[in-house]
């Protein structure tokens, strides 16, 4: 079912020991406090920061404003190839409509689509093949189901409640142009799917916000 490129420290001086007048203990007190609590702002912020994932919309490209998946604006900007996480999405797997992420590189030019459904699993040029019983078998039997798609280091991954359940190693040419992901869109899907937005790895388009900019409502 392939064609082409198709796989399946130091020691204190004896001076530091004397016991220093009243006031320098105060001045070590006062010097110690502050960096106390910088230390637990910066992990605070840290907290923070894990906390704001949110989910948004799968917002479609495929409109005016965004040109048709060429503006930039309707595009999230993620270092795909050395990424874990990759791209976790929540949607309805059917048979015969597709999941569609179109995929760029860091100007903006199209580099391919990735697209899934029960029946098969396509990357533009270079996989082609039937989805697995075990990823049809994973689904949620009523509802949507939770899957994510990596591709870190040239290796297509699909995932459900991150587990893998499909996974083929490109090679060649297909590795070099999928190397270059850097950013990505959703193709065809309705405001009722959603992605995680991971804000540790990922940076959203203008266009891409909890109402995919007015376009759906909001969550």
């Amino acid at each position: 079912h392939m064609e082409g490129y198709y796989i399946r420290g130091i020691p204190r001086n004896e001076e530091q020991k004397t016991t220093p007048p009243p006031e320098n203990l105060t001045t070590k007190e006062t010097t110690t406090e502050p960096a106390t609590t910088s230390a637990t702002t910066s992990m605070t912020t840290i907290a923070d920061d894990i906390r704001r994932d949110e989910t948004y919309p799968t917002c479609n490209c495929w409109t005016p404003e965004c040109g048709y998946c060429t503006n930039t604006e309707c595009t999230v900007k993620q270092d795909l190839v050395n990424s874990d996480k990759g791209i976790q999405v929540t949607s309805k797997l059917r048979r015969k409509r597709l999941n569609s992420i179109v995929l760029y590189g860091e100007d903006g030019e199209q580099i391919g689509k990735f697209q899934w459904s029960l029946r098969g699993i396509w990357l533009s040029g270079c996989v082609q093949c039937a989805t697995p019983a075990e990823l049809r078998r994973a689904r949620s039997a009523e509802g949507q189901t939770t899957w994510s798609f990596s591709i870190k280091d040239g290796i297509v991954r699909i995932a459900v409640e991150e587990e893998v359940l499909y996974e083929q190693a490109l090679v060649g040419e297909c590795k070099e142009r999928y190397s270059k992901a850097t950013r990505f869109a959703f193709y065809d899907m309705t405001c009722e799917n959603t992605f995680l937005y991971t804000r540790s790895e990922m940076v959203a388009g203008g266009r891409i916000t909890p109402d995919c900019a007015g376009t759906c409502p909001e969550q």
